[in-house]
């Protein structure tokens, strides 16, 4: 079996703050991304996020994600079936806890890969069906990805590389836009199945 992780350090500017009275905008994320594959059809995909105000100064949220994914093509074309645990803490203008809300997700998405001359690109559509205590929400994501060697080593191992996304977030119950992330990062492949990135995000 083979296990593929990404570890994320960066900045995260523009953080929303409206709901949490925040003055400050720009906070830190801590991400590992990983994929283990079970076999050429079946995978498990899982990230665990830990995002901070203020360089670490207060928890923003924890999130744990995991989900049983199908390809439908050999390595590609996946589907995935999967649930989320987000606690998010919300804080006054003072920076008094307000306590902590808890949201259970199931979600359902696929993705798709394809490359481009040496650069890698990733399609991810995603719907989420959101539970909170007093409130139920729906929501779908569009996510893509692209991947640029920046030297000439082949594969993951010792191979430098610059790394772009955009997701655009659309709450389906409220027909309205909910959010939009880009992300640039630079990122160094440890070996073929592990590489670190660091970025920011808007």
């Amino acid at each position: 079996m083979m296990k593929r992780s990404i570890l994320l350090l960066g900045l995260f500017g523009m953080i929303q703050t409206t709901a949490t009275g925040q003055s400050n905008n720009v906070g830190t994320w801590l991400v590992h991304f990983g994929n283990q594959k079970i076999n050429d059809k079946w995978n498990i995909q899982s990230d665990f996020q830990y995002r901070d105000y203020r360089f670490f100064g207060q928890r923003n949220q924890l999130l744990a994600r995991a989900g049983l994914g199908y390809n439908l093509k050999e390595n590609n074309h996946n589907i995935l079936l999967g649930y989320a645990y987000i606690a998010t803490d919300a804080y006054d203008e003072l920076d008094i806890s307000k306590g902590t809300k808890v949201e259970n997700r199931v979600y359902q998405q696929y993705l798709y890969k394809n490359n481009i001359g040496s650069n890698s690109l990733t399609h991810r559509f995603r719907l989420e069906e959101r539970f909170f205590s007093n409130e139920f929400g729906l929501r779908a994501r569009y996510f893509i990805s692209l991947l640029k060697p920046l030297s000439s080593t082949k594969g993951n191992k010792n191979n430098t590389f610059l790394s772009l996304y955009n997701e655009l977030f659309v709450d389906i119950k409220g027909a309205q836009f909910d959010r939009n992330r880009f992300y640039a990062g630079l990122g160094f492949g440890i070996s073929e199945s592990l590489r670190v990135e660091t970025g920011y995000m808007i």
